[in-house]
């Protein structure tokens, strides 16, 4: 009993020692500074997160509408809601921006445990090396957005995090727990996954699927976990798929060098792993230490990267999978090398000296490395010293002496990372030019509501992100053009194509588009084709092109930001040419969305054709023999229009006509009385309204409601289901 109390005691302490460790080292101390987190794509995420919060969860919903960014784009279809909720319930409690840098925070501290799960021999038993292994993968620097270590979770892909947490955990309940309900548990976890991030699922659930066939276990048991994993995620899974036709593609360049997969910092790790293979490699056969598990995460990344067809899928979000699947295989035969070295009595404490010294040589280049900055140190010195204590503890225990070695070494060799925590965790209100912000927004709040594009430029990093002003919508009345979530809006494309020629350094980021780079007079037309009210320029050489421009008002300058007025409309009638496109079936449109190279007829190609030509013609998309004939009439009056995230309505002179609406498309857009929407060129709705009253609402779908209805069923089934399964238990 007391040998049992003693390793739960140790246990404890160690999972202690390395929480205590990488909380420091996330900077707990800016996490409950009460600012707006900014940095990457995580100072735009704010947005989105904040929308959810006051708009979605008051109306019991996990996504919907909003009209923040790109003239209006589906928010949380095809992002993902569970980050959001998450933040929701920090909020009940914090500040909004402490309760989004602690959402961050937890989604590395859940990788890391995530990842010493799956390392334990016994499930019940803490791993030092699955730790250690867990810190290894989050602080490698060599890759800052796919997705998994800390870097690209500072960029903005803590939903990455989350949903590669909650796959390793699901892998762990699946194979190695010893609860009874395992597979129910393992199942709720993989329903995390999904809601998390959709790469991580897709990356695990062939071998997910493997492990759950093959896994002795009762039949009921694995109905439960079916069951349960609908229940979850039916409603948005199932609302995703049917509306991948409505996500722009972003047409990224898959890499083809070897040198992408394997970065610098695991380079070094596949020699060490293949002389330690070599040298254990009878014991790793007889131990059965190599599991199926991490050789295809290996071997499929490796398949996947040099093979996988072009489409949604970017090879570059496998680099992660790679190097986990390296990370658990050199760690396993670490730890059968230190088993080794444990068996040797003779000469063991020379060993632990030499490991204990090792060790305050790499604490000592780690203080060395950030002993300029004091406000780091305050964190870092204790850090140092808390391992050097622990290291005094275990002086003799040759594991913890190796363990704490390579902790070490992780430490000494962190370059940026420290930076970047600083740098978001801080916040906009930290840096030292976020007045100009604050300056030019108090300047539009003054300004009647309305649409903005904006200026990019990489030097507005300064700010806090060259994202700065997609935070519009967060900090004015105002909603901004430009934003994050590029594939969630159809209008994407055609916002990126006009920017281009309103910026000097354009970031033109969604790949295969014809930009208009430099050509500024084009751009100020699409501010009017897009419904665009504010021009912001940045740069003198943009504003000096705005003010000789005909087409642009000069409001106001905030300096370095002067700010136009565009004479557009959100309502017109169309008079041009129609061409109608016959809409492609739900199949085909999912189809044309997951794979570039197809055969089926897609609207975006037909819109993006007519994009320089809609003062002649528009695409209009229908699915049914509906005659619709272009107005003949120049004298549209509209009044009262109210656009919000539930509802367009509008005063009308002219119904029974024709009417464009730059909101994007989507098909929850329902109109009360009249004929439409109907997705038309370049992304918007045009409705035949039939009285002058005008009333399109944003509703859930016959296809929504009945997943909901289908989640509620198997929510249900799945407690029948557990009743009786605990009801068998208590009679054997």
């Amino acid at each position: 009993m007391k040998s049992i109390s003693k390793s739960i005691n140790k246990d404890f302490s160690q999972q202690i020692f390395y929480l205590i460790v990488l909380i420091l080292f996330l900077r707990i101390d800016l996490v409950f500074q009460n600012n707006t987190p900014t940095g990457g794509d995580m100072g735009a995420h704010i947005v989105a997160i904040d929308t959810f919060i006051k708009d979605f969860i008051p109306n019991f919903q996990i996504s919907g509408w909003s009209n923040d960014w790109f003239a209006g784009y589906p928010l949380y279809y095809f992002y993902f809601p569970l980050p959001a909720i998450i933040t929701f319930f920090f909020d009940l409690i914090f500040p909004f921006g402490v309760a989004f840098k602690l959402m961050v925070v937890i989604s590395t501290i859940l990788v890391v445990y995530s990842l010493e799960k799956l390392l334990r021999k016994d499930s019940n038993k803490f791993s030092s090396i699955g730790a250690t292994a867990g810190l290894f993968y989050v602080f490698t620097e060599s890759f800052t957005i796919y997705g998994g270590n800390l870097a690209s979770t500072l960029a903005g892909q803590f939903s990455f995090a989350y949903s590669l947490a909650f796959a390793n955990l699901a892998i762990f309940y699946l194979i190695k727990s010893d609860n009874k309900f395992s597979f129910s548990i393992s199942s709720i976890f993989l329903s995390l996954c999904v809601l998390s991030h959709l790469i991580p699922f897709i990356i695990y659930i062939p071998i997910y699927g493997v492990y759950w066939l093959f896994k002795k276990e009762t039949i009921n048991q694995k109905i439960l976990s079916i069951t349960i994993f609908l229940a979850l995620v039916s409603r948005w899974l199932i609302s995703l798929f049917i509306n991948l036709e409505f996500t722009t593609n972003m047409s990224y360049t898959p890499f083809t060098r070897l040198e992408d997969l394997i970065k610098e910092d695991i380079l070094p790790l596949i020699f060490i792993l293949f002389g330690l293979i070599i040298a254990k490699f009878k014991d790793l056969i007889k131990y059965k230490s190599l599991n199926l598990f991490e050789l295809y995460l290996v071997v499929s990344s490796v398949l996947l990267y040099f093979f996988v067809p072009e489409g949604a899928l970017w090879n570059g979000r496998l680099v992660p999978f790679f190097n986990l699947g390296l990370i658990f295989i050199l760690f396993k035969a670490i730890e059968i090398f230190v088993e080794d070295l444990n068996l040797y009595q003779q000469g063991i404490n020379v060993l632990t000296s030499l490991f204990f010294l090792g060790t305050i040589y790499f604490l000592y280049i780690f203080y060395d490395r950030w002993s300029n900055n004091q406000s780091y140190l305050d964190l870092y010195i204790p850090i140092i010293l808390l391992i050097t204590i622990f290291a005094i503890l275990n002086i003799r225990n040759v594991v913890i002496q190796i363990n704490l070695l390579i902790v070490s070494i992780i430490f000494s060799t962190v370059s940026f990372l420290p930076h970047w925590i600083n740098w978001n965790f801080t916040g906009y209100e930290g840096k030292n030019d976020w007045t100009q912000i604050q300056n030019l927004y108090s300047k539009l709040n003054d300004l009647e509501p309305g649409r903005i594009m904006w200026e990019p430029n990489s030097d507005m990093n300064k700010y806090g992100t060259p994202m700065t002003l997609m935070t519009i919508p967060y900090f004015t009345n105002h909603t901004s053009m430009e934003g994050l979530y590029f594939d969630s809006s159809i209008t994407t494309p055609f916002h990126f194509i006009s920017v281009s020629g309103l910026a000097k350094r354009p970031s033109n980021p969604v790949g295969g588009l014809s930009y208009i780079n430099n050509q500024f007079d084009q751009g100020v037309q699409y501010l009017n084709d897009l419904g665009i009210d504010y021009f912001i320029s940045y740069t003198e050489e943009i504003q000096s092109k705005a003010m000789n421009s005909e087409k642009l008002i000069f409001l106001f300058s905030s300096e370095p930001f002067s700010v136009f007025k565009v004479n557009s409309s959100k309502i017109e009638l169309i008079y041009q040419d129609i061409e109608i496109f016959s809409k492609a079936s739900t199949q085909d449109g999912i189809l044309s969305s997951i794979f570039r190279d197809t055969d089926i007829n897609n609207f975006f190609e037909k819109a993006y054709e007519n994009f320089d030509e809609l003062d002649k013609n528009r695409i209009i998309e229908v699915s049914n023999e509906i005659n619709l004939e272009s107005s003949e009439k120049s004298n549209l009056q509209v009044t009262d229009l109210n656009i919000t995230n539930n509802k367009i309505s509008f005063f009308t002179n002219n119904p029974g006509e024709l009417h464009l609406i730059k909101v994007s498309y989507f098909p929850n857009w329902i109109i009360t009385n009249g004929k439409g929407p109907f997705r038309t060129s370049p992304s918007f709705m045009s409705i035949i309204p039939n009285d002058e009253y005008v009333e399109i609402n944003f509703e859930n779908t016959p296809v929504e409601k009945n997943s909901f209805y289908f989640s509620l069923f198997s929510l249900l089934l799945s407690l029948i289901i557990f009743i009786r399964l605990r009801k068998n238990d208590k009679k054997t």
